[in-house]
């Protein structure tokens, strides 16, 4: 699946997302998945995981393999010392 396509299925349920794709295999089905997006402010990190998982779920069925997902909010992000951009 194009990257391109998987950021826009995240930010339409997630308008405010930074999203950041790669490749971890070179396969271009394994894929590693940086989220920042306010939504996830006050949500234990499961439910910030369903929250993108929910999003993917037909392109996993058909198109990806697997996901490796780092979700956080922007002060977090921030604190961690995450370069947006």
């Amino acid at each position: 699946m194009a990257f391109e396509n998987v950021k826009n299925l995240i930010k339409s349920g997630l308008p405010d997302a930074h999203v950041e794709v790669n490749d971890m295999t070179g396969t271009m089905d394994h894929l590693d998945i940086m989220i920042v997006s306010n939504e996830f402010t006050g949500k234990m990190l499961r439910q910030q995981h369903q929250m993108v998982m929910d999003l993917l779920k037909e392109s996993l069925k058909a198109e990806i393999h697997a996901v490796q997902l780092k979700t956080m909010d922007f002060a977090t992000a921030e604190k961690r010392g995450i370069k947006l951009g």
